[in-house]
């Protein structure tokens, strides 16, 4: 029970960060303010969504390290063990940080007036750090530590970007018939950011298991390895989605009636795919990658 409740915290705090992260990115990055600020209005019930899901979840992941560590339930609200976990812990320093900029991302959206995407991108990345700097990636210590922490939050921040900008995606192509001229530049800028997002998540990603596994080594019974493999495998099917969106569908819009809902389906398939692939994170994550 508590287990599954780990693995849905772990997944609902970082999803959830993420698709803020990479919609208000490609917002801030569109170089266009007055549609970013139309597509920023239109998406807030979404992301004021996304905050609020992420925020208890987020808090939550500290009474079930508390419990999971003293193996007594009654520890999950125990102030006094809280603290510790919170104070004495590197999962508690990560937690500091991945709580306070949840926090913070709530108020920006649920505040009245509406936050620029560059301070929600802020805000969210600092919640992925928060996320990026534990669990596997602080197994080592010294250089190499912070090294493959820096990793791994440079793999989360490019993966979110690659995943969450398709949530301002989606409601460009459905414009795309009556506002091309705003749709076309902004959509150019994404496939740009986006070559750049795809490719840093993938290299980063091998590292990150490279630096996870290269101790222990291989194995086809070891059941990280296992939900590991899974998650490349929809990452795989994530990219050959990306480069047929790219290169097949986007230069077909002008010209074929049916690129547009075939590329609508691809992107929510994306979407689909890549929060699988979070969910896969969340469940390994959980466990010892011998």
């Amino acid at each position: 029970m508590l287990s599954a409740a780990d693995v849905a915290c772990r997944f609902v705090s970082t999803l959830a960060p993420m698709l803020v992260f990479g919609a208000s990115l490609m917002l801030a990055t569109s170089g266009n303010a007055h549609a970013a600020q139309r597509l920023n209005t239109r998406l807030r019930p979404v992301l004021r969504g996304l905050a609020a899901a992420a925020l208890p979840a987020a808090l939550l992941l500290l009474s079930l390290e508390a419990a999971s560590i003293t193996d007594n339930i009654a520890a999950m609200h125990n102030l006094a063990t809280l603290r510790q976990v919170a104070l004495l812990t590197d999962f508690g320093h990560a937690w500091i940080v991945q709580g306070i900029a949840t926090s913070m991302l709530c108020l920006a959206l649920w505040l009245p007036g509406l936050r620029p995407p560059a301070l929600l991108a802020l805000l969210s990345a600092c919640a992925l750090v928060g996320v990026g700097i534990n669990g596997h990636a602080a197994m080592d210590d010294g250089l190499l530590g912070l090294a493959h922490m820096a990793n791994n939050v440079a793999h989360i921040l490019c993966s979110a970007y690659w995943i969450g900008a398709l949530l301002v995606v989606l409601p460009l192509l459905g414009a795309w018939r009556d506002e091309y001229r705003d749709a076309g530049p902004i959509m150019m800028r994404f496939s740009t950011l986006g070559h750049v997002a795809v490719a840093g998540s993938l290299i980063t990603g091998v590292l990150d298991a490279w630096l996870i596994l290269r101790s222990g080594g291989l194995s086809l019974h070891s059941r990280y390895q296992q939900w590991l493999a899974a998650k490349i495998a929809v990452v795989l099917a994530m990219t050959l989605l990306a480069l047929s969106n790219r290169y097949y569908w986007v230069p077909r819009l002008a010209s074929e009636p049916l690129a547009l809902p075939a590329l609508r389906r691809q992107v929510w398939c994306t979407v689909a795919a890549g929060s699988l692939a979070i969910l896969l994170v969340a469940l390994f994550g959980t466990l010892s990658p011998d």
